[in-house]
């Protein structure tokens, strides 16, 4: 087992003064056979306009996949919104054991498959036998389509931010050949799933400094195991799991709805730490 300290930092400020301010987070590790929490904590607060910051109450549950909730609402005026976690989780081999539902088999509006990535897929799912000579994992079918994928994906992908939005699709994503991590995740869902590969989006914090990030669990015989194909890797320590679900408008970290037309600038941080 390994320890990493987790660190998420989010500030967003408003051009002008927002009010009716309703949030939800998900920025909290998921509970996992692979994943324990140590010990996490959660603040969030605003600013007003006399410069005064005013803790904020959170409400904390679940959502249909498990995931850990965090909600809140503020209603008078301010113009600095605040978020900080931290803790630290015990990690061992990502892996998770159980079952797999029909939903990850099918598409939805952001993982809409087109006939070239159907063809892509085909000419892509038998070419796994390099990824397996390095793999410590047990060599099975479904493991060596799945690398596969992944690198075909990583291939084919640039690392480009700013060329989509969230609501980019993966048939877009893959038109461009250009995007960030959602992108790059969401496509390679596409490609597990017309594989007859159960799929699912993950997020969270990856080792290091940076912002969050998304990869996918794809399901071999009884277990869920993680790629990344922006980095071309299986994953197997070292990446806090907040969420998953069929696709990224399932379980985004951060989302927000206020009254007021400002526009947002919003600083983050992460930092995720062995111990």
């Amino acid at each position: 087992m390994k320890q990493f300290s987790y660190r998420y930092e989010s500030s967003i400020r408003f051009s002008s003064p927002v009010s009716a301010h309703s949030w939800l987070l998900r920025c909290m590790p998921k509970g996992e056979p692979f994943q324990q929490t140590v010990r996490a904590s959660l603040r969030v607060s605003v600013t007003l306009g006399d410069g005064s910051v005013v803790p904020l109450h959170v409400s904390h549950g679940q959502d249909a996949f498990g995931n850990l909730l965090q909600t809140g609402y503020v209603s008078g005026a301010h113009d600095h919104f605040s978020i900080l976690s931290e803790g630290v989780v015990r990690q061992g081999l990502y892996r998770i054991c159980g079952t797999a539902h029909g939903m990850y088999l099918e598409p939805t509006a952001l993982t809409l498959p087109a006939p070239v990535m159907e063809r892509f897929a085909r000419q892509n799912s038998c070419r796994g036998a390099e990824g397996l000579l390095s793999c410590p994992l047990p060599h099975t079918a479904v493991l060596g389509r799945a690398l596969s994928l992944c690198s075909a994906v990583h291939r084919h992908m640039s690392y480009v931010p700013g060329v989509t939005t969230v609501s980019t699709t993966a048939q877009e994503a893959f038109s461009l050949g250009r995007g960030v991590c959602q992108d790059y995740a969401h496509i390679l869902l596409v490609l597990l799933r017309v594989c007859g590969i159960p799929a699912r989006y993950a997020c969270g914090y990856l080792s290091g400094e940076g912002a969050t990030h998304a990869w996918v669990e794809f399901f071999d015989e009884g277990v869920w195991r993680a790629l990344d194909p922006t980095n071309d890797r299986l994953l197997s320590h070292g990446c806090i799991k907040v969420a998953h679900g069929r696709d990224s408008a399932d379980c985004p970290v951060n989302r927000g709805v206020f009254t007021g037309r400002a526009v947002q600038q919003n600083t983050l941080v992460i930092k995720v730490e062995e111990l």
